[in-house]
């Protein structure tokens, strides 16, 4: 059985959907103490941002779930396809020389991934209340990847680069 058919009611769905929005708010809050400890205050600035349009999302969903008493689901018990929320962001894609333009990049990659995950909910999930709201959370992370890419079209082209770095760290071979 799939995620999408287990999505049987509204509780079940919107407890995936707060985890899967704090998951992605605590993911993205680690990649910019990362990228503090590595000195690119304006990427670690780019992923707080994020952050917290991740909390904001999330307390929307928790009010919209206020009048329903949402299952308490273990952190282990989560089916997610992939073995993580669609929205994390993978920390192996982030390096200490990352620019805004990587970094958003990354962002719309996971703002997709989550879109992906609301579209198969809003066509498969056994409940029409269900593929209603799906449908909508979908149309929405769609908003979020549009801002996205605007919010890329306005850095500057010389920042499509990585910078060089003249001391590189020495991995042993």
């Amino acid at each position: 059985m799939s995620l999408a058919q287990k999505m049987s009611g509204l509780p079940i769905f919107l407890a995936y959907s707060v985890v899967m929005e704090e998951e992605a708010a605590e993911r993205h809050d680690e990649l910019a103490d990362v990228m503090d400890v590595h000195n690119n205050p304006e990427v670690a600035a780019t992923f707080r941002k994020l952050a917290h349009y991740s909390r904001l999302h999330a307390q929307e969903i928790r009010e919209q779930s206020v009048k329903l008493e949402l299952p308490k689901i273990a952190p282990w018990d989560f089916e997610w396809e992939d073995g993580e929320p669609p929205e994390t962001a993978d920390p192996g894609a982030v390096d200490y020389l990352m620019n805004r333009s990587k970094a958003l990049r990354l962002a719309m990659e996971n703002e997709q991934r989550a879109h992906d995950f609301y579209a198969v909910i809003s066509r498969e999930a056994p409940s029409a209340e269900v593929r209603e709201l799906a449908a909508e959370f979908a149309d929405e992370e769609q908003e979020h990847l549009d801002l996205l890419v605007e919010w890329r079209k306005r850095i500057p082209e010389d920042e499509e680069e990585t910078p060089f770095d003249p001391d590189p760290p020495h991995m042993p071979e």
